[in-house]
C-alpha cells in the first residue's frame, strides 16, 4: 500500500479542519487550492509536531484525542486566515468589485475560526453555583462515590428516576443564590458529573446527567423526554430576527401561549458553520444552554454588543445569562491528562421578565420538568502487559 502524496496529505488536512467554512462562505474562487498550496511544504513537519504532541498529552496506548489546539489544526487555521485576507484585493486585481464593507462582513462571519464558540464559553465560566430545585440538593457534594462506593448510585439520583415533573413546594421556581445574581431566575439547568473507567482497580466509568427547565405544559410530559429540547448555537451571537425573519412578539406570545415544550435548549453544534472539527472542540464547553427563539422574542432579547459572552440584553440591561462552570479533576490511572468530572451549565433570568413570561405561557400551563439519570460502562480492555 503505497503512502499519500504531500498533495493528497495537504488536501485531507484542509478537508478534515475548513471544508464546512469554505462550503458556507460559496468557495471564495481559489481559496481551497491556495490553502492545499501552502500545507504541501509543511505537512512533514506537520506530522512530526502532532506526533510530538500526541505522545506527551496521552499514553501509548490511548485512543481518545486529547483536548489541545494540535499543530495540524493550528497550521492550517493561520493559513486560512493568512491568504484570506488577500481575498477582496485579488478580487479587484480581477476586476471584481464589491462593496468592501459587507463583503468582508460576510466573508469573516463565514471563515471565522472555530474558537469562537470556545472563547464564549470561557468568558461565561463561573465557579460552580449551589442554585438548583431543592430536590436536587443531594448532587452539590461531587461525585461522591469515588471516596465512597457505597454511594453509587447515589440515593437522590435513584429516588428521582423516572420523576419527569416537580410539583408543590419543590416545583416552585428556582431564585438565585449568589451574587450579582440574586433573585434572579433559574430557567434550565444541565449538569454531568462523570468518572473515568480504570483497570487498577477494576471500576467501571459512571456518570449522573442531571437536567431542570421550565416548561409550557398542559399536562405531564412524555415519561422518556427531556425538559431541554435542541437548539444551534446562534442564538447568543445573532438577533433573532436574523435567524426567523418571520417571529415577532405577538407571534411568539401566541407560541408560547398555546403550544407545549421546554423554554431552553441544550447547543448542538454539529453541521454549523464554524463548528469544531468532529471530536477537535478544543477548550470547548460539553454543554451549553440557550432559550427557547420564542422566549427572546417575547421579551425583545438582542446579543451584547460585542456578543463576547452567554448574554442577551434589552433596553434595561442584562436579561438572561448563561452561566457554564466544569471543575474537580479526575484522571483514569494512566499517563493521560486529568480531566474535569463535573460539567455544567444554567440559564437566569431577571425577575420582571419572568413575570412576563408566566403571565405569557399561563401560570396553569407553567411547570418545572426534571430528569435525572444514572449509567455505568465496564472498562474497556487495557493495554498490551508490559506496556506504558
Amino acid at each position: 500500500m503505497t503512502s499519500a502524496t504531500p498533495e493528497e496529505r495537504a488536501d485531507g488536512l484542509m478537508t478534515l479542519f475548513l471544508d464546512d467554512r469554505l462550503k458556507d462562505a460559496n468557495e471564495p474562487p481559489g481559496l481551497r487550492e491556495a490553502i492545499v498550496e501552502r500545507l504541501v511544504g509543511q505537512v512533514d513537519d506537520i506530522g512530526k509536531r502532532f506526533g510530538e504532541q500526541i505522545d506527551h498529552l496521552r499514553s501509548s496506548w490511548a485512543k481518545r484525542m486529547p483536548d489541545a489546539y494540535l499543530a495540524d489544526e493550528e497550521v492550517v487555521e493561520n493559513e486560512l486566515q493568512a491568504i484570506a485576507a488577500g481575498i477582496r484585493t485579488a478580487r479587484a486585481l480581477a476586476g471584481v468589485l464589491s462593496d468592501p464593507r459587507r463583503f468582508e462582513q460576510t466573508l469573516a462571519q463565514r471563515l471565522a475560526p472555530n474558537a469562537r464558540w470556545a472563547l464564549r464559553g470561557e468568558a461565561s465560566r463561573v465557579p460552580r453555583p449551589p442554585t438548583r430545585a431543592s430536590v436536587l440538593n443531594w448532587s452539590l457534594t461531587p461525585i461522591p462515590w469515588v471516596e465512597d462506593n457505597a454511594e453509587w448510585p447515589p440515593a437522590g439520583a435513584i429516588a428521582l428516576a423516572g420523576i419527569r415533573q416537580l410539583a408543590g413546594a419543590d416545583g416552585e421556581p428556582i431564585r438565585v443564590s449568589e451574587e450579582p445574581y440574586k433573585g434572579w431566575v433559574q430557567l434550565a439547568l444541565f449538569e454531568r458529573q462523570a468518572t473515568l473507567a480504570t483497570r487498577s482497580p477494576d471500576i467501571a466509568a459512571r456518570q449522573i446527567l442531571i437536567a431542570t427547565g421550565i416548561e409550557a405544559c398542559g399536562g405531564r410530559p412524555p415519561v422518556d423526554s427531556m425538559p431541554l429540547s435542541r437548539a444551534t448555537p446562534y442564538r447568543w451571537a445573532v438577533g433573532y430576527k436574523h435567524l426567523a425573519p418571520n417571529l415577532d412578539a405577538e407571534r411568539a406570545r401566541i407560541a408560547l401561549s398555546s403550544t407545549r415544550g421546554p423554554l431552553a435548549a441544550l447547543i448542538d453544534y454539529e453541521g454549523q458553520p464554524g463548528a469544531p472539527a468532529h471530536d477537535r472542540g478544543v477548550g470547548l464547553q460539553r454543554f451549553t444552554l440557550v432559550p427557547r427563539i420564542e422566549v427572546i422574542a417575547l421579551l425583545g432579547l438582542r446579543p451584547e454588543t460585542p456578543a463576547l459572552r452567554h448574554v442577551l440584553v434589552d433596553d434595561n440591561g442584562t436579561a438572561i445569562v448563561g452561566r457554564q462552570w466544569r471543575g474537580f479533576l479526575i484522571h483514569d490511572g494512566s499517563y493521560s491528562p486529568l480531566e474535569p468530572a463535573i460539567h455544567g451549565a444554567d440559564l437566569i433570568l431577571r425577575p420582571d421578565l419572568y413575570e412576563t413570561l408566566v403571565d405569557t405561557v399561563g401560570k396553569d400551563r407553567h411547570s418545572l420538568g426534571v430528569s435525572v439519570s444514572h449509567s455505568e460502562n465496564a472498562p474497556s480492555p487495557g493495554p498490551p502487559k508490559g506496556s506504558d
